[in-house]
């Protein structure tokens, strides 16, 4: 989340503005590199796909069945939170962050600074999230064939998708309270730039990484790897409970 404007980049570990080591900090800001153009492109070409894609996605979903009503199963209730949590990535913060590479400094506000930020990290959570469920959901469907009828029902499902926006949205408010609007230093006083700023307590930020990295991405890793290894078992076998 330390993203930075162009030819910029910020080295004391406090974040604070001291002109003593400005000079040795920041850089000379002069000129542009190539990535103000091509990284610009590519978030363009992922925001157009990822649109087109999502939408179709969509479309499939709200496709009328013979029986004239849109499915609502367990398995498209979360297909359908990830295509949400796509498109919220897509719309409010793709845009947002391909500037950070284009324009020489933040210029949408502190508002934004802290809601683009806050927002990358809970829809990233949301997706991680909704294809662990979605994985659970399989494992359940296959291994628990049975009880399946039970527990996969649309109520569950929604249910099942709120903790995940709960969660979500709460393990991603520190991203929102430690992005601040900076200016004022001396390279660029003129200049206001969005920054990751935790003052006074370095613990915390490598606290928090920590957190969101087993919460985030291992955790989610074993559960999936776990529900798709019994699915894969369970399905060479022919043994479950449904069978």
């Amino acid at each position: 989340m330390e993203e930075v404007a162009t030819n910029v980049t910020f080295c004391t570990t406090d974040m604070v503005f001291k002109q003593a080591n400005a000079s040795t900090c920041w850089p000379s800001m002069t000129g542009a590199g190539p990535e103000t153009v091509i990284i610009p492109v590519l978030f363009g070409l992922i925001f157009l796909l990822g649109m087109v894609g999502n939408t179709l996605v969509l479309v499939v979903l709200g496709r009328l069945p013979p029986g004239g009503r849109p499915s609502r199963s367990a398995t498209n209730i979360f297909i359908l939170n990830l295509s949400i949590a796509d498109f919220s990535f897509l719309l409010f913060c793709v845009p947002f962050q391909a500037t950070i590479y284009s324009l020489p400094e933040w210029i949408f506000g502190a508002f934004f600074c802290k809601w683009v930020h806050y927002l990358v990290m809970a829809t990233m959570l949301v997706s991680i999230f909704t294809l662990v469920a979605m994985s659970v959901d399989r494992y359940i469907a296959v291994v628990h064939a049975k009880r399946s009828l039970c527990i996969r029902s649309k109520r569950n499902a929604t249910l099942g998708v709120g903790a995940i926006w709960f969660l979500s949205l709460l393990f991603a408010i520190p991203v929102a309270e430690h992005q601040e609007l900076l200016s004022g230093h001396q390279q660029a006083p003129n200049s206001s730039f969005c920054w990751e700023h935790w003052p006074g307590n370095p613990g915390a930020k490598q606290m928090y990484k920590v957190t969101i990295f087993v919460v985030g991405y291992l955790l989610p890793l074993v559960l999936i790897t776990c529900c798709y290894t019994k699915v894969g078992t369970n399905g060479a076998r022919g043994d479950g409970d449904g069978r």
